[in-house]
């Protein structure tokens, strides 16, 4: 039995590494994605630290619009699923057909109680690596990945007053500009 959990740890750890998986050019010879980008979708894990208490999740990230976010988050073997909608500097929590403010639900987990405290409209750049412009907030790439045409962070933290937010980013996909 401790062979299979073993087993499963370094599988769900490998999952996570990122590569070039297209065998394309290195990250340092394209250019840096624009952090004002649209049209663009971002999987990958991140962990959510609040006040102490971590909970982890994988995300589907899906950008349309400079003013429309779509966060589908989802716990470990995709139980759990969220999803958190943004229209503008609203953050909506989405319970199939009905949409309510994240502000209205209790923050009863780590990643609802740092999504609630994250200015909504910053998030989706600072995971393309925009730093912020507040000094409440640090936002750090440590890792660099090639998503032809562009190099995008695959590591990112967000730091903030009694929050810590790292992510993982293992696939980004870019649709054609608006």
């Amino acid at each position: 039995m401790a062979c299979l959990w073993v087993g499963l740890a370094a599988l769900f750890t490998a999952g996570c590494t990122s590569v070039d998986q297209k065998g394309e050019e290195p990250a340092g010879t394209l250019p840096l994605i624009p952090d004002q980008l649209v049209n663009w979708d971002a999987k990958g894990k991140a962990s959510f630290t609040y006040q102490d208490v971590t909970e982890t999740a994988r995300f589907h990230w899906t950008r349309s619009s400079p003013q429309y976010d779509l966060i589908r988050l989802s716990g470990p073997f995709s139980m759990n699923r969220q999803t958190i909608e943004r229209r503008g500097d609203a953050l909506l929590w989405r319970d199939g057909e009905q949409a309510r403010p994240l502000s209205d639900l209790d923050p009863d987990s780590p990643a609802l109680a740092a999504l609630r405290a994250i200015p909504s409209q910053s998030l989706g750049g600072w995971l393309l690596g925009a730093q912020p412009d507040s000094s409440v907030w640090e936002v750090d790439v440590t890792e660099w990945q090639a998503a032809p045409p562009w190099q995008a962070p695959s590591r990112v933290t967000i730091r903030g007053t009694g929050i810590e937010i790292k992510v993982i980013v293992s696939q980004w996909e870019f649709g054609p500009a608006p």
